[in-house]
């Protein structure tokens, strides 16, 4: 049921909302993603452009200073002559450190076609090299792990009349400053490898480490960098290798970043559209809540109050337009309300007199002897009549016998106890009845109205009328029926009452009815 209503849909137009949201910035970030480490590689495949043409240029910078050495005349004549007529290479030595003592190169041999060292004793792991590559009869460039590490060695055959005498051979170690300045010119770092064990590096005190790459991506220190393995021409170690690599700590960074915005995008987006939402289902349903609730009161009966609001919009209107329908519905509710209660106090009182009539006196009684049964008391009837009625009526007209009766009415209500009821039976006659513990009571207050009747005389135009009453006083035999009982006790209460009159008007006779179940104490009145 929920879902049928408008405060659903909207929360669903919301929820709807917040998804398109969270999926477009979801996209943008993962396409910011893709693109970020897209210009990785793409710079990654930039700078190994670079560095391999870097690299060759060192490889071709150190084949010249070989040729400058093999193409020396001077050098040359010095090989002949050790190689074919014989001689010590100790003068070959001193001319070499003489003539090219200037070139950049860490170590330099020079060996014979048999593979004798002329120049560079103390470089046999080089010679070795150079020798396996004896049958090359051109110039060549390698790199190979010396005893001192990796290093680039460039071999130029020396030739002297066209006769090949040996090979010179220069190189240049791949040592920490060689990686440091190609550090500071790629701006990246550079990976040693031996035996998948990490042996020198541009990155400080990382000691040994495994070099355990995956995706071409190495971890270190919680670090991830983006690897590529450089290339080394002729090395004659497959175990060791050289590796060049990125940082992707400044991508995180920038991903980071980029992430940060998205997410405060993204939680600033969503508590709009959730302010947004509510706010609309707060001005949308409260007055529609409120209109349903008045409505489903209304349906119930009742007339719910409604205040008036500002009008903002079209449901303050509607709002304030069944607020006015109410407050008439109210007024006249409050109209049929008086209407009704007027009606029923015409309906159980008597018009002249103000008195409750016979009608209430039927649907009283049952009341007041179920009342007087729980009590343990006893229902009594006070019944009165005016003394010659039928002559002021004579003497004085209607009109002022009305006014007797109105008159004698208000003493008796005037007089009575709030629990108490007065009657007009008709005629000139009334009642009270009343719940009490004994007869002394109902006696006391019927002498008293008799007393209080005679003293107040009333007056009419410019006429004084003394009036009079006499009473007659009996109770309810709790062992009969309501109807039944009420019978008997209003025919003994009037049998008393005429008693009263015949023994000459003007006072209070008690019945003593045989079939009475109490005692009563009769008080000084006269007993029918």
């Amino acid at each position: 049921m929920f879902l049928h209503t408008y405060r659903a849909r909207l929360v669903i137009y919301s929820s709807i909302l917040i998804v398109f949201l969270t999926g477009t910035l979801f996209y943008s970030y993962q396409y910011s993603y893709d693109v970020i480490m897209g210009e990785t590689n793409k710079h990654l495949v930039r700078l190994q452009q670079l560095l391999n043409a870097h690299m060759k240029t060192e490889r071709d910078e150190l084949l010249r200073y070989a040729t400058i050495v093999s193409h020396d005349l001077r050098l040359k004549e010095y090989m002949f002559i050790i190689t074919d007529i014989g001689g010590d290479s100790k003068p070959l030595q001193q001319l070499f450190d003489r003539q090219f003592g200037w070139l950049p190169i860490d170590r330099k041999i020079i060996i014979d076609n048999e593979g004798h060292l002329l120049i560079g004793e103390n470089h046999t792991d080089m010679a070795v090299t150079v020798r396996e590559k004896a049958l090359e009869k051109s110039s060549s460039v390698f790199y190979f792990q010396g005893k001192s590490g990796l290093e680039v060695v460039a071999v130029k055959p020396i030739k002297y009349r066209d006769k090949v005498l040996g090979k010179v051979a220069v190189s240049h170690y791949l040592s920490q400053e060689w990686l440091n300045s190609n550090k500071k010119i790629l701006g990246g770092e550079f990976f040693l490898v031996e035996n998948n064990n990490i042996v020198n590096s541009t990155l400080s005190s990382i000691g040994s480490t495994r070099f355990n790459i995956s995706n071409n991506l190495l971890n270190i220190n919680n670090t991830p960098y983006r690897l590529y393995q450089i290339t080394l021409p002729g090395k004659n170690n497959k175990t060791l290798q050289l590796w060049f690599g990125l940082s992707e700590e400044s991508i995180r960074a920038r991903l980071t970043q980029h992430q940060d915005f998205i997410l405060i995008l993204a939680g600033a987006g969503i508590i709009g559209i959730l302010i947004v939402g509510l706010v609309i289902i707060r001005n949308f349903t409260q007055p529609l809540f409120h209109l349903m609730h008045a409505t489903s009161e209304v349906s119930k009966g009742k007339i719910p109050l409604l205040g008036k609001l500002k009008v903002r919009n079209e449901f303050d209107e509607l709002s304030n337009h069944f607020a006015d329908m109410l407050q008439a519905l109210r007024e006249k509710q409050i109209e049929i309300d008086k209407t009704h209660a007027e009606l029923e106090h015409s309906a159980i009182t008597d018009t002249l007199t103000g008195c409750y009539n016979r009608r209430h006196l039927l649907e009283i009684f049952p009341k007041l002897l179920a009342q007087a049964k729980r009590e343990k008391f006893y229902v009594y009837a006070l019944m009165f009549d005016l003394d010659y009625f039928k002559k002021i009526n004579d003497a004085f007209g209607h009109i002022a016998g009305d006014q007797c009766l109105v008159h004698f009415a208000h003493l008796l209500i005037e007089n009575i106890r709030t629990s108490d009821y007065a009657f007009r039976l008709g005629g000139e006659e009334f009642l009270i009845l009343m719940v009490s513990e004994d007869i002394v009571t109902a006696s006391k207050l019927a002498d008293k109205l008799r007393q209080i009747t005679e003293k107040n005389p009333i007056r009419s135009g410019d006429q004084l009328i003394n009036i009079t009453v006499s009473g007659g006083i009996s109770y309810a035999n709790p062992k009969n029926s309501a109807e039944k009982t009420l019978n008997q006790m209003l025919s003994r209460a009037d049998i008393a009452l005429y008693q009263a009159k015949r023994d000459g008007r003007n006072q209070i006779c008690i019945s003593s009815h045989p079939d009475d179940t109490i005692e009563l104490t009769t008080p000084q009145a006269n007993t029918s």
